[in-house]
């Protein structure tokens, strides 16, 4: 459950206002819940939610890191794999939570997007991909003559295109996991060793 992740140490005050602001975005939408709502649902005052989230904002921002850090945790744990299959796996787990809870991404993304957190953010997936394309030259799994950087780059721009779309009209789509893999295949096979 994305509402969820990463969540397992305990309820923290954070952890509860990130949990309310998550059930108040699916119930009500992004746009419609205030921080006071956020706040009242939560249990807290409005001062002790803005000290954990000084904006609604920061709360996408929280939700795209924590499916983020699930996924590094799983591609961690299959080190000797190819580099190539470990991105695979890394956008087929985030790519899984994103399609297991339609509208809670949905509202998250709007969030992000309206936080402009394509324009102040670079995204964390460029973070997450770099080490692994590195990873996969010095094994000779991507081609040497691969810009590591902009390898991570076009991954995440064809992701993020993807998720976008998907956002706009779910429906038109079909299946996330598969346009999204589709997308991230096509990518990995240009940067093959």
């Amino acid at each position: 459950m994305v509402s969820g992740v990463g969540t397992g140490r305990g309820s923290s005050t954070r952890d509860v206002l990130y949990g309310a602001a998550a059930a108040l975005f699916v119930e009500r939408g992004y746009e419609d819940t205030t921080m006071a709502d956020i706040a009242a649902r939560a249990g807290t005052s409005r001062r002790t939610a803005f000290n954990h989230f000084p904006s609604k904002g920061d709360i996408p921002m929280l939700w795209t890191r924590r499916m983020a850090d699930v996924a590094v945790e799983v591609i961690t744990r299959s080190a000797g794999d190819p580099a190539p299959e470990r991105i695979r796996a890394y956008f087929r787990l985030i790519s899984g939570l994103v399609e297991a809870e339609p509208e809670l991404t949905r509202q998250m993304m709007l969030g992000w997007t309206a936080a402009t957190g394509p324009i102040r953010y670079e995204s964390q997936l460029l973070a997450d991909l770099r080490p692994l394309l590195r990873e996969g030259q010095e094994r000779g799994e991507v081609a040497a003559t691969v810009d590591v950087a902009e390898a991570a780059r076009t991954l995440s721009d064809v992701y993020m295109g993807v998720v976008f779309r998907w956002v706009r009209d779910p429906d038109a789509l079909g299946s996330f996991q598969e346009v999204a893999g589709g997308g991230i295949d096509l990518v990995l096979s240009a940067v093959r060793a």
